[in-house]
């Protein structure tokens, strides 16, 4: 059953099994033979994965009266963020104090990043691929989150699941059209339950420690 899940994971897109921390503990990337090289490469795919979900979310909830929905497309967005995206489509959810963002149909996009060889990596925050999965983003521009990205690789895909440890905050420069997240941070993790830790600092540069 487990493999079935699995492989119609895959097929979908990571939507339908909600079993995304399963796939992660039992086919997750291998965190602890990774070098400090590749925890960088994961956790700035990562961060910049999600702050591109975030400003559509952003722009999707503009205007939106508490109480009510959106359903917005993932666009392109300019800036030096090294992420094509190829499709994908989110719901955004507007209450008093929060936005509660989903992805109805998973980002999916490409990245010169070195631990892809242009394969498409996929994002889903979707309580479909597991329970938990979301995104938050408070009326102070704070996101919370977590979700599953894999690399759809035909031969060898891998996957990795991240998870706020502390609300990192979303900020956009119009003057340099550059979204970016700062101050909070994350886990990533692989099989086994190996993680490591992420964080964006005041100025969006992200750092990794073991």
């Amino acid at each position: 059953m487990k493999k079935l899940c699995l492989a119609a994971m895959v097929v979908t897109t990571l939507l339908g099994c909600n079993a995304g921390d399963e796939v992660v503990e039992h086919g997750g990337i291998d965190v602890n033979n990774l070098s400090q090289a590749d925890l960088q490469n994961y956790a700035d795919v990562t961060a910049d994965a999600l702050t591109v979900v975030a400003k559509a979310a952003k722009d999707c909830a503009e205007n939106l009266p508490v109480g009510n929905s959106n359903e917005c497309y993932i666009p392109e967005i300019q800036g030096n963020i090294d992420i094509a995206v190829a499709k994908g489509r989110i719901k955004v959810e507007k209450q008093t104090d929060r936005v509660i963002i989903h992805t109805i149909e998973a980002m999916q996009f490409t990245t010169h990043n070195a631990i892809t060889n242009g394969e498409v990596i996929t994002l889903s925050l979707n309580d479909k691929t597991d329970d938990d999965y979301i995104m938050t983003m408070n009326n102070s521009n704070q996101i919370t989150f977590k979700g599953m990205l894999m690399n759809t690789a035909e031969n060898d895909a891998k996957y990795w699941s991240t998870e706020s440890t502390s609300p990192v905050t979303y900020r956009y420069n119009i003057n340099d059209v550059h979204p970016y997240i700062t101050n909070g941070s994350a886990i990533i993790s692989g099989k086994d339950n190996q993680h490591f830790t992420w964080s964006a600092d005041a100025d969006g540069y992200i750092s990794v420690s073991r």
